[in-house]
């Protein structure tokens, strides 16, 4: 068995060239590989490529296991695995009842521009932060001294890891209802359904 000797190589400068470098150092970059300040391409101090020209006659060709897999929307079962959400039980998570009354909170306080909209994003499923986006007003309704106040809210857990909601909140001389689900996901709360009256 041969042993290959490791080679030490300089690592190319990631950075793109000012404009009054372009054409002052041969050999390191060009102007040709330069678009506006987006450097594509870099040479080696030793002349070679650092990253290697495609060979002419390599060409792209459909993957045959597409045919087999199905259409290409599908998702693949293999990253699904990974990415799904894992439920969790009720005796890992905090206590609903306090939880979904700061989430209540935290939702009215958003609607009314007291609160940025990104803060519910990692409490909120994807069709309930679209939701909460779809009902922001275009401009901001800040009344002075008028802030949400979670008046009551009564929790159910019809079965493990899962607890609904609903809330009375007051805003200035009225009250809104807030109804959601809220499902442990991931070993947090989450709200995967929401209703404002």
């Amino acid at each position: 068995m041969t042993t290959r000797a490791i080679r030490r190589l300089p690592c190319p400068a990631p950075d793109p060239p000012f404009d009054d470098e372009i054409g002052i150092r041969p050999g390191t970059r060009s102007a040709s590989h330069t678009q506006g300040a987006l450097a594509l391409a870099f040479m080696l101090p030793t002349g070679v490529p650092a990253e290697p020209e495609l060979p002419a006659t390599l060409r792209l060709v459909d993957d045959p296991r597409d045919s087999l897999t199905g259409p290409a929307d599908e998702p693949d079962p293999f990253v699904a695995q990974f990415t799904a959400r894992r439920p969790t039980s009720g005796e890992a998570l905090p206590e609903p009842r306090r939880w979904s009354a700061r989430l209540a909170q935290a939702i009215m306080e958003t609607l009314y521009g007291q609160r940025p909209v990104q803060q519910l994003l990692r409490w909120t499923d994807d069709a309930v932060y679209s939701k909460i986006i779809g009902r922001l007003p275009a401009r901001p309704r800040v009344t002075p001294g008028v802030r949400p106040t979670l008046r009551s809210i009564r929790v159910c857990t019809p079965t493990d890891g899962v607890a609904e909601a609903s809330a009375v909140i007051q805003v200035g001389r009225r009250c809104r209802a807030l109804a959601m689900r809220l499902e442990g996901l991931d070993g947090q709360w989450r709200c995967t359904a929401l209703e404002i009256i």
